[in-house]
């Protein structure tokens, strides 16, 4: 007799709980490798993982196969016991409950159609993470008739405090895989960026669907067979917001940004551990925004969060273009103050947000109204790109080199800058939901999916350059052109939109795409006060055109320079249309 053949999360439940000799590693692709595909980007590195995890579900399968085998005495025609794998046993029935409302549970073996995933809410602090507690109990059963040892039993997976074993009723703790949003140095406030990625996170499907659970199966003569009951945990959240006003951000060269906020309205609430009271009344504010850290991980974001986020990164990936990574900072040749402004004026409106557990059910009650959210956006300023042009011009090295020298300082110059200018705009809506279930019935995506959803976001930013340099007598002069060459200029596009696929499911769309800069010489200038004038083609290629223009103390030939002469500054990113 052999049991149905286990998919990836059965087949953890079944290799935690059963004593079969198991290969390397198997065990640990079978607990690691969902998550890793769900979040993997890379599709080749995705299709590698998916790879192995089958392969691990595959050997799984096969040694539960020889579990079942050695039990059922198959050699002689009979079973040493008249156990089914998959169905009770020793063990007739097990459950798991919310600790904190006991109507509220599954039940194994599943009837038929029945709820098999016990749906927390999480907002007990547990490791930093939002947590619950699910209590796991043997209701029935009757002693092994094979009279093995520890069994029957119940063989818990993924909790986040203690996977041993359980011989009757136990509470176990889960935390929630969703992150809270990283929140250094960025425009919008701790608590709206909070509320905004609450928001964008309850009407998603996948917030519901396809992660590894924690779980827990029945220990039996059989081993564990298939069909466990799992357990869901996410943000307990309970939102209301009105919030309207500016804020601001000035990303500069060589210090900490400055950050600016004229709001009024209040956000009250909770969202897994935190509690939000965040009320202002439209004075004026002013500080020093907190260095970014580098290391810190979002694990998850909305397009809402994202579309600004991938501007102010661009801003601020551009502002760290000003220090050559390769070479000492050269002196500034300009007199402006390098930085770049956003502003940001921002609506918020959450009139109910409520996620919680459904009373004497294991799914989930959600309650949405009034809810809506629109940025307007401006961005200005000019940005030094002296040091990054000299690390990649012909002659920077020797213009870097004087230019630090003071003694001979003056036999060269350069500069390099942008100018960028932009706007945009984004506005989100839902519609109203009295109260949506969520859990383990059927039609409730196809419910999610039928809210109204309005979600649009662009914005494009222009950068201009200029660019020239002088080493003795010569002088070269520079247009920028964005890598495609159709412009003289560059731009970074961004956008965000909802599309409907061929079955009616709704999928949210971000664009982020970057020109580039190329800088072309179109001409060399060749100076001469002491009667003397000599053009070369060193670095220019051929001359295409000269001109010759005296006076009675000097004389300047102008050399149009070849096309081929090049100066790459920054590689483009994304695509023109590369909505994914």
């Amino acid at each position: 007799m052999a049991g149905t053949t286990m998919n990836a999360n059965e087949a953890l439940l079944w290799a935690v709980g059963s004593d079969m000799p198991k290969p390397p590693m198997m065990l640990n692709t079978l607990a690691l490798y969902p998550r890793m595909i769900e979040v993997e980007t890379s599709p080749g590195r995705r299709r590698m993982l998916q790879q192995q995890l089958d392969q691990a579900v595959e050997q799984a399968n096969g040694l539960r196969a020889r579990e079942e085998a050695e039990v059922f005495d198959l050699a002689n025609g009979g079973a040493a016991c008249d156990c089914a794998p998959g169905e009770p046993c020793c063990l007739k029935e097990f459950v798991i409950e919310d600790s904190e409302d006991a109507s509220r549970k599954v039940t194994w073996p599943v009837v038929e159609n029945g709820p098999r995933t016990l749906f927390l809410t999480c907002k007990e602090p547990y490791g930093g993470q939002p947590s619950a507690k699910a209590k796991l109990k043997v209701t029935s059963k009757e002693d092994c008739k094979q009279g093995r040892e520890g069994v029957p039993s119940l063989q818990p997976s993924s909790f986040a405090d203690d996977n041993s074993v359980i011989p009757d009723s136990d509470e176990r703790i889960v935390t929630t895989p969703f992150q809270m949003p990283a929140l250094s140095g960025k425009i919008l406030p701790p608590e709206v960026i909070t509320a905004v990625y609450i928001l964008g996170l309850a009407i998603q499907a996948s917030t519901y669907r396809g992660r590894s659970l924690p779980s827990a199966g029945p220990c039996q003569c059989v081993g564990m067979g298939t069909g466990g009951l799992l357990v869901c945990p996410l943000p307990h959240a309970k939102l209301e917001a009105e919030l309207e006003g500016s804020l601001g951000i000035t990303i500069f060269s060589s210090r900490l940004p400055t950050m600016s906020a004229k709001l009024t309205g209040k956000i009250t609430g909770e969202v897994g551990n935190q509690t939000l009271e965040f009320e202002k009344s439209g004075e004026a504010e002013e500080k020093q925004a907190p260095a970014t850290r580098a290391e810190e991980e979002q694990g998850e974001s909305t397009p809402l969060i994202s579309f600004i986020e991938d501007i102010q990164d661009a801003m601020n990936g551009l502002a760290g273009r000003t220090r050559s990574p390769d070479a000492p900072r050269a002196p500034q040749q300009d007199e402006f103050g390098s930085s770049i402004g956003i502003e940001l004026k921002l609506g918020l409106k959450i009139g109910n947000l409520e996620l919680k557990g459904k009373e004497a059910s294991p799914d989930l009650s959600l309650t949405l109204s009034g809810c809506e959210v629109t940025y307007g956006l401006a961005v200005t300023g000019k940005m030094d790109l002296l040091d990054l042009f000299l690390s990649r011009f012909p002659q920077g090295p020797e213009i870097r080199r004087r230019l630090a020298d003071p003694e001979n300082a003056v036999s060269a110059k350069a500069e390099c800058s942008i100018e960028v200018g932009g706007e945009g705009d984004l506005s989100y809506g839902l519609g109203d939901i009295g109260s949506l279930t969520i859990g383990n019935s059927d039609n409730w995506e196809a419910s999610l999916e039928e809210i109204e959803q309005t979600f649009t976001a662009q914005a494009k930013i222009t950068g201009t350059i200029t660019a020239s340099a002088r080493l003795d007598a010569d002088v070269w002069f520079f247009k920028a052109h964005a890598s495609a060459g159709a412009e003289v200029s560059t731009g970074w596009h961004f956008g965000g939109r909802v599309v409907r696929g061929a079955g009616g499911s709704r999928k949210t769309e971000r664009l982020y795409y970057f020109e580039g800069i190329i800088l072309r010489a179109y001409a060399k200038v060749t100076l001469d006060s002491g009667g003397k004038t000599e053009v070369t083609d060193d670095y220019f290629g051929d001359a295409t055109q000269a001109t010759t223009a005296s006076t009675s103390s000097s004389k300047a030939t102008t050399v149009l320079a070849s096309s081929e002469i090049e100066v790459p500054l920054m590689k483009p990113e994304g695509e023109e249309d590369g909505w994914a």
